[in-house]
């Protein structure tokens, strides 16, 4: 869970939030030589338990750091990882190109590691705070605890709900920090805090000093025209206050719109908290709609694949080479290529439960679920599972008694 001093610098994990000092702390951990030095390990003296513990401390810091550990492996931890191999090769062998596809197959092995914690970005409170819909994943999972945040129009309570493909997640205006006036107001103080205080022109007042004179002269003349005018504006007081009640009770949204900073009546206004241009993306397995305040679950997140090609020299005559790459989906502070996530897979491989996240949800929808077909399913899948695991039917042969018809024959 949250604690109180998650954003220290000592340490300088980085977490799921716009803050100032996690922006500190994600700028700290790429640019001072003492934290680099943790994410790498081609030098190291340290075990290779360490290295996967250190990993695994790191990478938890970002990726689900509200989720205890023993939740984390029982329930968002996958029980195995897909397999992905370059399916553009065959395409460019049936065009005749076929040095382009022995170097597309000639690639590094894609980040398939990386997506273990890809149930933690299914998760509801997770997606509300990759649509910007709120300022940190701990905002976004009090805004599920309080039924802020409905999925295809029902409210859901649970922030561990995992979302399936196709999903509507829909959020109330009015507790969007950036939509709130009380937050926008705060914003607003925080910005005139922060802005450089202006100075008078120095002219003005050594003019204003040079020339005392002419403005007794003008404030005289002044004082003798109100004088005048003073009778005059007293007759049309009377008349014009009759007016003017008559047009305040026909225009009752002209003091919302002074009220709202000048916009009109219905809409909120909009202030983005200061440093939180870093943190403004979306994944590409989202489509937000921040008209609606709404989303859409395109699809899990998984690796994309991209063609590139290059040349030897700048000629047109060279050598065209084409490499196959992989890019991941999951945002990360750290690179999806890297020993991280391998480590960290590793340790998890080692000393997860003996029953983790997909078996353990197929086994309580075989014994508790409410659809009977589903359930059906779910309960003859897991008996298939158990019997594999306990070897049933390679260590000995099933032998089916005769039927009737070749006891006969036989006889």
């Amino acid at each position: 869970m949250r604690k109180a001093n998650v954003f220290r610098h000592e340490s300088a994990l980085p977490r799921m939030s716009w803050s100032p000092r996690n922006l500190y702390n994600l700028i700290a951990r790429s640019t001072k030589p003492q934290l680099v030095n943790e994410t790498t390990f081609n030098k190291t003296s340290m075990t290779m338990y360490q290295q996967r513990w250190r990993s695994k401390r790191l990478l938890r810091g970002y990726h689900g750091d509200w989720i205890p550990e023993r939740r984390f492996k029982r329930w968002f931890l996958p029980s195995s990882l897909p397999s992905f191999h370059p399916a553009i090769a065959p395409q460019l062998k049936k065009l005749g190109h076929d040095a382009d596809a022995k170097n597309a197959l000639d690639t590094p092995t894609p980040p398939v590691k990386s997506l273990f914690v890809r149930d933690v970005e299914r998760r509801i409170d997770t997606v509300v705070f990759r649509c910007c819909f709120a300022h940190s994943v701990y905002y976004a999972r009090s805004m599920v605890l309080h039924g802020k945040v409905t999925i295809n129009g029902t409210v859901v309570k649970d922030p561990g709900h995992l979302l399936q493909e196709g999903d509507l997640i829909s959020v109330e205006p009015e507790c969007i920090p950036m939509l709130n006036k009380h937050v926008a107001k705060r914003v607003q103080a925080d910005r005139e805090r922060l802005a450089p205080k202006s100075e008078p022109p120095k002219e003005t007042a050594a003019s204003e000093e040079a020339n005392p004179t002419e403005e007794a002269k003008s404030n005289e003349a002044s004082e003798e025209s109100t004088e005048a005018t003073t009778s005059a504006s007293e007759t049309e007081n009377s008349s014009s206050t009759e007016t003017s009640d008559s047009h305040s009770e026909s225009t009752p949204s002209a003091k919302s719109e002074t009220e709202n900073n000048g916009l009109p009546q219905g809409v909120l206004p909009f202030n983005l908290p200061p440093f939180a241009a870093p943190f403004l993306f979306i994944p590409s397995y989202l489509d937000v709609s921040f008209r609606t305040c709404s989303a859409i679950y395109l699809h899990h997140p998984s690796l994309t694949t991209q063609l590139v090609r290059s040349r030897d020299g700048g000629n047109a005559s060279a050598k065209t080479h084409s490499e196959y790459q992989y890019r991941t989906e999951i945002p990360s502070p750290y690179p999806a290529g890297g020993d991280m996530f391998g480590l960290a897979w590793e340790l998890y491989v080692r000393n997860a439960p003996r029953v983790r996240a997909d078996e353990r949800r197929t086994k309580l929808l075989g014994r508790y679920g409410r659809n009977g077909f589903e359930a059906a399913r779910a309960f003859e899948q897991d008996r298939r599972r158990v019997a594999i695991r306990r070897g049933w039917g390679r260590k000995r042969r099933i032998s089916l008694p005769a039927s009737p018809l070749k006891r006969s024959a036989t006889n």
